[in-house]
């Protein structure tokens, strides 16, 4: 990759980055604010990716017919301003429905801006460094991600309340024209008369989402957690030692970003093995990574170990899941029809925000069930839709093998 090239790779990013740390702080603090109980919470934390995975929709074909930087920059906007009214709302304590409404808002703009960044990242890689520049993109969005939940649970261990949030809601809004600066369109606009998402998806992600949607259901499980997590419960006279100096909120943050940040190197890593490897062999070696990783947690914590160390044990084999992520994107990206690219992204974003939707309410009503046992249910609940997606990805993989073929092969002549 050219050095030029690289430089609007990584500027590129930025966007990205300003956004998810921003989502991330939300994560943690829309579940620690929200007005009502375990089930209006998970509500209004769902709001957020269910109307991602709308605006996915509008944000990928507004990124072809529009331009990737519009699109990008009207969803920033929209965004800070709804970021500061869900602030004002946390603040007067109105409504679970309204606080849903703003948290909806956010996510479908935030679609926008995940789209349109992902679409200049794909549209500044070739096929020969798609892999590494997809896991560069998967590093970005996580680990940001993971910064932005620790600042959350910071702000709240210091603030104790809507500040905490306000405070989130200004820095993002004030970062908007900063990154917009220095953003360059990458590719003209696609004739208006293009192709929405359904028409343009190639037949291999039809095989390789279920995976996907898999891991974003767990994501959305792992996001309700601060709700009923427990972690000064720990058996570890260690564990009991770090929450007494950091405070368990912070202690959750901690965790999330550990986790998030793991994911990220993974992907930088799997995505440059899925250049020279291939992209199918380099996803099922995730896949695999999968579903051990969340077998030991589920044994893990029904030993009665606690999250710190279960986590910790855990955590080898979560990197090997980090495959699955850059090896899909890279692929995904490889056969695209190139006028109609910010459609087919999209796909990231509707299934990321179906997902995590989906284990958002999914880890309310478990919660809601039983406080005492909440932690346990989630693990399992993320093992059977894992395990249930897992076995529709193979279902479909035999059924459809011949759409299942590596673009690597390009890649090394």
């Amino acid at each position: 990759m050219c050095r030029d090239c690289a430089m609007k790779l990584t500027v590129s990013y930025v966007p990205i980055f300003v956004a998810r740390i921003g989502s991330g702080a939300s994560a943690f603090l829309v579940v620690k604010l929200a007005s009502g109980g375990h089930l209006e919470a998970g509500v209004v934390l769902a709001a957020y990716p269910f109307l991602e995975a709308l605006g996915a929709l509008i944000a990928g074909r507004w990124s072809d017919t529009l331009g990737r930087k519009k699109t990008l920059v009207v969803g920033y906007v929209v965004r800070s301003l709804a970021m500061l009214m869900l602030a004002w709302a946390f603040f007067t304590h109105t409504s679970p429905v309204l606080e849903a409404f703003l948290n909806g808002v956010i996510g479908l703009t935030t679609a926008f801006i995940l789209t349109a960044s992902l679409t200049m990242a794909t549209d500044l890689t070739e096929v020969k460094n798609r892999g590494v520049g997809m896991g560069g993109f998967e590093f970005i969005n996580l680990a940001s991600y993971g910064v932005g939940y620790l600042i959350g649970s910071a702000l709240y261990t210091l603030f104790k309340g809507p500040a905490a949030y306000l405070t989130i809601a200004i820095v993002t809004a004030l970062a908007t024209p900063i990154f917009a600066k220095f953003l360059i369109e990458t590719r003209p606009v696609a004739p208006v008369g293009g192709k929405f998402l359904l028409s343009v998806l190639p037949p291999s992600a039809v095989v390789l989402l279920p995976v996907w949607f898999a891991l974003t259901t767990i994501i959305g499980l792992g996001m309700f957690a601060p709700r009923v997590l427990q972690v000064s419960r720990e058996t570890s006279s260690i564990a009991e030692s770090i929450v007494g100096r950091l405070g368990e909120s912070l202690i959750v943050g901690v965790l999330f970003i550990g986790a998030l940040s793991l994911l990220g190197v993974g992907a930088i890593f799997f995505g440059r093995l899925a250049d020279r490897w291939g992209r199918v062999k380099t996803f099922r070696l995730g896949l695999v990574g999968g579903l051990a990783a969340l077998l030991v947690l589920n044994i893990a914590l029904h030993l009665g170990l606690g999250p710190l160390e279960s986590i910790a044990l855990t955590a080898p084999l979560l990197f090997l899941t980090s495959a699955i992520g850059p090896s899909i994107l890279a692929l995904i990206g490889d056969e695209a029809d190139i006028r109609y690219r910010g459609t087919t992204m999209g796909i990231y974003s509707v299934v990321l925000g179906l997902g995590i939707g989906i284990g958002s309410l999914l880890g309310g009503a478990i919660s809601s069930i039983s406080r005492q046992y909440a932690i346990n249910g989630l693990a399992t609940a993320a093992l059977g839709v894992y395990v249930v997606m897992t076995t529709i990805h193979i279902l479909l993989a035999k059924t459809y093998k011949t759409y299942v073929k590596d673009t690597i092969f390009v890649a090394t002549r």
